[in-house]
């Protein structure tokens, strides 16, 4: 029953940070700069394939630098305080150092069999990201990654994930990896994001969502369009803020006497409201010299409510 309640109580304290209220911290304060638009954090779980066993490694062989866990707007965000392997695993398993006397009274230490991670199940990172328009360009900043461990109780059931560590930090959200470095990899992935969300934005300029901030400068810097039906490229110059997509309406004609003898199909614009959610195609780099992860925004998949029907996308831009 103890180890039960040990484990509840330690993932409640991993979901606690939720409950403190957000600040501005080193790491999201660039957004004050003038230059930003638009900024909101989009943190995710991702599986990349042996990223995980990988950053663990090279923590064992001090490599890399590691903290215990931190959550992005709190206050131990402000103050990274970095940790040994050894240290971060004492918390993580509970263990505390059992000592004993020897023959001649003296206090010694006991060296206890050291616990490990099952590799076959360490695979969840979670990714702490900014989104941020800047000069009219969307771009990503990954201020540290989060290698998670599964938890299971005692009858084997899983109940969630537990944040091992953190590493990776960067503490320059415009860095650029030097062509030199050795850079991994990791993999693709598909995010959406919802335009009327608005628990993690950080900066949002007169009421203007991603979408509409972003807008002006699509139709200006040659990205391309394409329709999602068709995957037909469309010239920019004749899409508007309401993307040219029309839904048709019925007009009806009147005759003398009031009767309706015939109708009329004329296309309705679309509001920029109708625009629920984007999906964002994201490539993911590990730069192995500096130990930070980045990403590179590659699509942008727009979503459109009508009606009663479930969202879906009607056009996709493609980043150069």
């Amino acid at each position: 029953m103890t180890t039960k309640l040990i484990v509840i109580f330690l993932l409640l304290c991993n979901s606690s940070f939720a409950q403190v209220k957000p600040q501005p911290t080193q790491f999201d304060k660039f957004v004050n700069n003038p230059k930003i638009e638009w900024a909101a954090y989009a943190s995710d779980t991702f599986n990349f394939t042996g990223f995980n066993s990988l950053l663990l490694n090279r923590l064992y062989k001090k490599q890399i630098k590691a903290s215990f866990p931190v959550e992005s707007r709190t206050p131990p965000a402000n103050k990274i305080e970095y940790a040994l392997i050894d240290s971060i695993d004492k918390v993580f398993f509970y263990e505390e150092d059992d000592y004993a006397m020897d023959s001649s009274g003296n206090v010694i230490r006991l060296n206890k069999p050291r616990k490990k991670i099952d590799t076959a199940r360490f695979k969840i990172t979670e990714i702490t990201q900014v989104l941020y328009i800047e000069d009219g360009k969307l771009k990503s900043y990954i201020p540290w990654v989060t290698p998670t461990v599964p938890t299971y109780i005692s009858t084997g059931s899983y109940i969630g994930e537990r944040f091992y560590f953190n590493t990776a930090f960067n503490y320059q959200y415009n860095y650029k990896p030097r062509k030199r470095n050795k850079t991994i990899f990791l993999g693709q992935t598909k995010k959406m994001v919802k335009l009327d969300a608005a628990a993690d934005k950080l900066k949002e300029m007169y009421g203007r969502n991603l979408l509409e901030t972003l807008w002006p400068q699509l139709l200006q810097n040659g990205t391309e369009f394409y329709a999602v039906d068709s995957n037909k490229k469309i010239n920019p110059q004749e899409i508007d803020i309401t993307t040219g997509y029309k839904q048709p309406l019925l007009v009806p004609h009147y005759d003398s006497a009031g009767t309706i003898y015939k109708y009329s199909v004329i296309y309705q614009t679309i509001a920029p409201a109708k625009f629920t959610a984007v999906q964002l195609v994201q490539d993911w780099y590990y730069d192995h010299k500096k130990n930070m992860v980045f990403s590179c925004i590659r699509e942008m998949y727009v979503y459109l409510k009508e009606a009663d029907k479930n969202a879906s996308p009607v056009f996709k831009l493609v980043f150069k």
